[in-house]
Formats: C-alpha cells, structure tokens, sequence
C-alpha cells in the first residue's frame, strides 16, 4: 500500500498538469450538483396568460364558431432514441374495423381555464394571438391549467393549433404525425383546403422534401402518415419522411359512401397498427379531422386508455356541436338540379357528457312527423333549422371528441363557416360543459333535484319524441302516406273534408292527452315544485339554465296540450256546410283553467330564464317558446274548387326513390 501511494505521489509530480485537470473536474461536478436537485424537482415550466390589456374591445361569438382549445398535456413521454421504419407494404389498407371492450370508468379529467379571444379572426393575426398568450409552441406533455381558445375563419386558420403541437413534438424528439381524416363527402372541400395549408407549414419547417442529413440533437425528423375512416380505414400514405406524400394524399382521399363514421375505433386501430404492429417508436400524433362526433363514442374511454397506454397525443379539428342534441343539419350541395343545397340530418353532438336539453317541437310550425324529415332545402328553413331547432349550436365541441383531446394531451379546434355572430362569448364561458366520464357526472346527477329533472325531461322527450310531436294545426286535402309534406289533393268536397276531419281530430286529441299525461307525471314525481329554491341552490350556471328552459317548455307544453284538447271538442261547431279547411291559429284568448294556470307558471319560468341567460342558447330558446301564444283560435274556410287548365300536362307522383330521383349521399 506504502509503494503505490509513493508511486502515484511520484506520478503527480513528474506531471503537476494532472493535479490541476483532477482540481477543476472536482469544481465542475459540485456546481452542477447545486443546480441538479432544482431541475429535478420541477415538473416544467407553466406560462399563463392574462387579456387585462384588451380595453374595452367588443367580445362576439359565433352560433358557428372556429375556435381552438388547447387541452392539457399527459406528462414527458419515454421514447426510444431510434425510429423503427415501417415495411415498404403497409398491413392496414382496407380493412373493417373491430368490436372493441365496453367503456372504462373513471379516468381523472383535467382542470380547464378560458381565455378571452381577440375578435380579429384572419390567419395571420391568429398566429399573433396565440404568440402574444404563450401558446406558439407545446414542448411539454404537462398536464395544463390553461384552455386557449382562438376565434379562426376556416379549416386554414384552424390548422394553427395543430402546427404548433408538431413544433412542440419536434423540439423533444422524431415525431410521427398520423392525419386521420374522415373520408365523407361532406368533408372533400376541407381536405383540400387544409392539405394546401399544410403545404405552407411544412415548406416553413423544411418538411416538405426529405431534409437532409444532421448530427445535431436539435435536428429531429418528422414522419407524416395519412389515414382515412368511415366505416372501415385506409392507409392512404404510409410514414414518410417526404411531407409533399402526405400533402398529396390528403386531396386523394377515397370517398366513404357508408354514412357510418366510426371515429373511436379509427384511432384504436392507428394505435394498434403504428405503436404495435411496425413497432414504431417515434413521439406518435394523431390529428383527427372530422364534421360529425361519430357512431362509436361509446367506445370512448376504452380510447382514452389506448392512447395513454401508447403514450399518444390526439388533437381534433371537429364541429361545433348541436345545442343539446345528437341530430343535426349538416348543408350539402348537390350536383344535379343547378347546385341547389339541401340540409340532410347527421350526428353532430351533444356537446355534454348527459342530454341536458328538453327536446320538444315548437308548436305552429311543424305538421309533419319528424321521422319522416330526412332532407329539406336550405331555402325552406331558416337559420336555426325546423320546430326542432336543430341548427342552434352550442359554441363547444362534441363531448366525446372533446374529452378524447382533452384527456390525451391534445386540442380541440372548433371549426364552421360562413355563419355570423351570435351570442357572446364572456356569457358561454361560465356556462361550458365538464369533461368528466359520463359514469361520472350520473352520479353527481344522482345527488341533485335539479339535475335529475333536467336529465329526466331530455331522456323523456328524446325516448318518446314522436309521442310530444307538435299534434296537426292544419286540416285540409290529403297528404301523401309517403311524405306528408306534399299533398295528393289540395282540394276536398266539403262532406269529404267533415269525413276526414272527423277521423283526424279524434287521433290528434287521444296522442294529445297522452303527451299531457306524460308531463304531468314527470313535473309531479321531479319534487321541483320549489323551484326557486332549487334554482338558489345551484352553483352551476349552465345547469341553472338548463333547469329554467326544460320546466318552462314542460309548462307550455302542458298549457297548450289544454287548449288544443279544448279546440277538439269545440271545432265541429265553426264547420260550415262549405267548410273544408280548418286551422287552428295561436291566439292570446284562452278557454281553459288549467291552461290559464299553467302559461302563467309558463311565462314567469322563460322570462326569468331569458333575462337571466341573456345572449345564450337556453335564452334564445326560451324565447322561441314566448313568441307564440298558448291559446287556440279555429278558423275555418271554404276553398272553391281548383279550374282545370287545358293544355297544362299533370304532374305525375312518384314513390320515394324511384323513377328519376336525386341521389342522397350518406354524410
């Protein structure tokens, strides 16, 4: 031991050199030693953003809003350092997708905060925006406290959040973006426009041709896949390093004529196929770009766990979903009959986790049974759609879209066009959705009178809707038993109207007392009889509102059911020996007591609910119910008989879908 202490103390001073290297080595290691126990402890660095300098600028919001929702991150994931390539001959072309497990419970969702948008709504000032609140680029999958929302003007501008996710992705490692796109027709013109878009970001981040080699660590690769769905999936452009293969492949996407979009299971299988079968290892991505909240959103939290298992980030480019409904009117133009636009019904929602809106027509608007409406002219309805209101949207996504981004990590860009501003924002913020597990919010359900009855009146009114269907206002000629919007005979003999309309009235007054009995059971077990006090104990703003319009839209119902009975009975003394046309017309004249009572109960529920929901959906909708009066006043009148024009050929009816007819397509 002596000896070798003797020749390393010979050795250090035949080299004094070696004396200095081991002194600074030891200095280096204890100074990084003092900053390594505080980078440890830190889980990143979060940056907020506030809009107190904004002044007095005017917030508006769109009934059709673009917006982007920035989700929070899942945590730093732990990739391999090397990219696995794919095989030259993808597994995944064509193929049917498969039953999955049934839905998990209880996966923890994330805290969400609004941030105010700036009413400029053009590409280059959303890039402003979102530099401007700290939301350029995402670097760390933390779970975020912050839920940005920036106002775009189209698929273009709605594609920004989305770019700065890849940036994030790219500063931490090679990345493979998968863009999962829904293969609609309804979606074609937004593909183009979105690959055009993602043309110009590539071009900016020197994706668009392979990029050339580098040793830095700041370099890092971005693979880009394209996928299509509907009711199957298609690979339609396997990882590349080439972004101009993937840009290509987005215009050429093969047109899914099913109808059946089955999104969850869509991204299960890009998960199964990237992550698993090719073994890549790359930060995965998936930008899912859809018009409809899909056929399989019960499959949503078994999707939730699939893409935390698989260390996956989902971001959506989706819809703004219907106010409270599933069914929607999404415009479609044909390309036959000069371009004319037609809305045909597709799923587009609810934009809750559980239905909260009460789902009853508008009286004296509607005559047909809403089974039977399954397309109708743009030109024929306005803004807001039928008796249904099934164009007034709610300003967020659709739930299940919503929570899929939201629990991986990712965003969710709202985007709809040409449509003008409705209500304001300030007001729908305190009234957004939680993004819990649907077992979740039934249990908090459970606990809460209030809710339960909002619940109730919507899984009601949805389960029997052809039951509450607005009962016939206008009795006139005969309706074709193919589509009762058009009439076979406008004109009936006077005894031949009093035959038929004998017939139809009774039906009308029995599926009428049945609706009223239905109602009244619901209002009497809800135990809501004191309701302002109910209204007092709710915290929530949107289930307060929700509470208003659904026991205001009962109590009308109920009012207007008396009165309508009350018009059954009376109507036979307003016909005439020429009589054969009978109306029933809104009338602030009501014969009933119980009516009476009840539009009182009514009006006093909806005003309180439109002043204290100003410029919001549930207000908007209450209001509806106000402007028709709850009495009925019959008209009756004598139609004389059509004269025959010589030399005009009859127009012949078909059946629906024969002959000639327009083709539909599945949205």
């Amino acid at each position: 031991m002596r000896n070798t202490l003797a020749e390393i103390r010979q050795h250090l001073k035949d080299h004094p050199w070696l004396v200095s290297m081991i002194f600074h080595t030891a200095a280096l290691l204890v100074m990084g030693l003092w900053v390594f126990p505080d980078w440890m402890d830190r889980q990143g660095q979060v940056i907020t953003a506030s809009f107190t300098d904004l002044g007095d600028q005017e917030s508006t919001f769109s009934l059709m809003p673009i917006a982007s929702v920035e989700m929070p991150d899942m945590g730093e994931l732990d990739f391999e350092d090397e990219p696995v390539e794919t095989s030259t001959t993808s597994e995944m072309t064509e193929v049917d997708l498969p039953e999955l497990m049934p839905s998990l419970e209880g996966l923890q969702a994330s805290s969400v905060e609004l941030l105010r948008p700036t009413p400029e709504t053009r590409l280059a000032s959303i890039r402003k925006m979102m530099t401007e609140v700290g939301g350029s680029e995402t670097t760390e999958r933390t779970e975020s406290t912050v839920e940005q929302i920036g106002a775009a003007d189209g698929i273009e501008s709605a594609t920004q959040s989305v770019e700065n996710a890849i940036r994030g992705e790219l500063k931490q490692g090679d990345t493979l973006v998968v863009w999962l796109l829904d293969a609609s027709i309804s979606l074609q013109l937004n593909r183009d426009r979105m690959a055009r878009r993602i043309r110009e970001f590539y071009e900016e981040i020197g994706a668009l041709s392979r990029p050339d080699t580098s040793d830095g660590i700041d370099r890092h690769r971005l693979f880009s896949s394209v996928v299509a769905f509907g009711r199957g999936i298609n690979e339609v452009s396997r990882p590349s390093l080439v972004g101009v293969n993937a840009i290509d492949a987005m215009t050429r996407v093969p047109v899914d004529t099913s109808g059946v979009e089955n999104t969850m299971s869509a991204v299960d299988n890009v998960l199964n196929h990237y992550r698993y079968k090719t073994k890549r290892k790359e930060r995965l991505m998936i930008v899912l770009l859809t018009d409809e909240s899909g056929d399989d959103v019960e499959k949503l939290e078994y999707t939730i766990a699939n893409c935390r298992e698989a260390k996956a980030v989902v971001h959506v480019l989706g819809p703004t979903a219907v106010m409270g409904m599933q069914k929607g009117l999404q415009r479609w133009k044909s390309d036959q009959r000069g371009g004319a636009e037609y809305f045909l019904t597709v799923d587009r929602g609810p934009e809750s986790a559980v239905p909260q809106r009460i789902f009853l027509p508008y009286w004296h608007e509607a005559d047909v049974p809403l089974k039977l409406v399954k397309m109708q002219s743009v030109t024929a309805l306005p803004w807001y759609g039928s008796a249904y209101r099934e164009r007034v949207l709610s300003g967020f996504g659709p739930y299940s879209l919503t929570r899929l981004a939201l629990q991986t990590g990712g965003t969710y860009t709202l985007y709809d066009d040409g449509v003008s501003d409705q209500y304001d924002v300030e007001k729908l913020r305190r009234y957004m959705p939680r993004y819990r597990s649907e077992g979740e919010v039934r249990v908090s359900v459970q606990d809460s009178l209030l809710r339960s009855f909002v619940v109730q009146s919507a899984d009601l009114t949805m389960r029997e809707k052809e039951q509450f269907a607005a009962p016939r206002t206008l009795f006139m000629g005969k309706r074709s038993p193919i589509n009762p919007m058009q009439f076979t005979t406008m004109y009936l003999t006077p005894s031949a109207f009093r035959s038929q309309f004998g017939r139809l009235v009774k039906r009308e007054r029995s599926k009428s007392e049945d609706a009223l009995k239905s109602l009244d059971t619901l209002l009497s077990e809800s135990k809501t009889h004191n309701w302002r006090a109910l209204l007092e104990g709710e915290k929530s703003e949107r289930w307060r509102a929700a509470f208003s319009l659904a026991r205001g839209r009962s109590l009308a119902a109920m009012a207007r059911y008396h009165e309508y009975i009350a018009a059954c009975d009376s109507a036979g003394e307003h016909i005439q020996t020429d009589t054969n046309m009978l109306i029933f017309m809104p009338s602030y004249h009501m014969n009933t007591s119980p009516g009476v009572a009840l539009a009182e109960q009514a009006r006093q529920v909806l005003n309180e609910c439109v002043s204290q929901h100003r410029d919001t959906p549930w207000a908007e909708l209450a209001n509806w119910e106000l402007q028709k009066e709850f009495g009925i006043e019959i008209q009756a009148r004598s139609v004389p008989k059509p004269t025959p024009r010589i030399g005009v050929p009859r127009m012949p009816m078909t059946r629906s879908g024969g002959g000639s007819g327009m083709s539909v397509p599945s949205l």
